[in-house]
């Protein structure tokens, strides 16, 4: 709120010294409208943790909120921690582009794993065990480790590096997807989110043979404890993403006999 001058200022300059309504519900400059908006969402986020709810908190005319519409839309296909929406695919935004399609797919298939299987464990034993991750930038590899996921999530590395949680969950398509997150020395989380054939799973069971999970690692900083769900999150720290450029091999580390 701090900054809502200078931006009325900016923005509205012809309006600047003019008055300045307290109540945000009874704004009718389209641009202050959409920055109220703003505002709003991230006090709700400040407040209880995440929000679930992705119609804008205030008046918005049809223009604003489609940009609005839009912004929440990429907040869930991105994954955010503070964006929670609905199970229900009707709750979420429309689709504009087949890549906004594709995600809805993705929530709606999913949420219909879950429901006709909830009994699927999210740590299952074959995953459990030593993982060899090779980190790639442009194709090179530029660091090679050992991560151990252990029993319920557990995450174990060797230090300076501490281990958060790790997780599987059903979708999309063929495709599974494993998530993990180590915690830096710098306060950095390191988030590792890559897809593993689950074809290639039910098959290594009986063959033995190692399998990959290919994906990228998101750069992100801790924001405090906040409030967990019941869904995914409860064990993901709800964090700010900055996507990176590195990507990511794990393949199981063979036991010796």
């Amino acid at each position: 709120d701090a900054d809502k001058p200078a931006f009325i200022q900016r923005w509205y300059p012809s309006e600047s010294g003019g008055i300045e309504l307290t109540n945000p519900s009874e704004e009718t400059r389209p641009g202050v409208q959409f920055y109220n908006c703003l505002v709003q969402l991230l006090k709700e986020c400040h407040r209880e943790g995440f929000v679930k709810s992705l119609i804008p908190m205030l008046p918005l005319i049809s223009s604003y909120f489609n940009a609005y519409d839009r912004l929440m839309a990429t907040l869930v296909e991105l994954g955010s921690g503070y964006v929670r929406p609905d199970t229900n695919v009707k709750a979420m935004p429309l689709p504009r582009t087949p890549q906004e399609e594709l995600g809805r797919f993705a929530v709606w298939e999913t949420n219909f794993r879950n429901q006709n299987n909830p009994d699927a464990s999210s740590y299952p034993e074959d995953l459990e065990g030593a993982w060899e991750v090779q980190d790639e930038v442009g194709g090179e590899t530029i660091g090679v480790s050992t991560v151990v996921f252990g029993k319920e999530g557990q995450v174990s590395v060797d230090k300076p590096l501490q281990g958060l949680r790790w997780r599987l969950d059903p979708g999309p398509t063929h495709l599974d997807t494993c998530t993990f997150q180590v915690l830096a020395d710098d306060g950095t989380i390191l988030q590792y989110r890559g897809f593993v054939d689950r074809g290639a799973r039910l098959e290594a069971r009986f063959s033995k043979r190692s399998i990959r999970i290919r994906g990228s690692v998101m750069f992100q900083m801790r924001d405090g404890d906040q409030a967990m769900g019941e869904d995914y999150w409860k064990d993901m720290l709800p964090i700010n993403y900055k996507t990176g450029t590195t990507k990511f091999v794990m393949s199981r580390v063979q036991e010796k006999r």
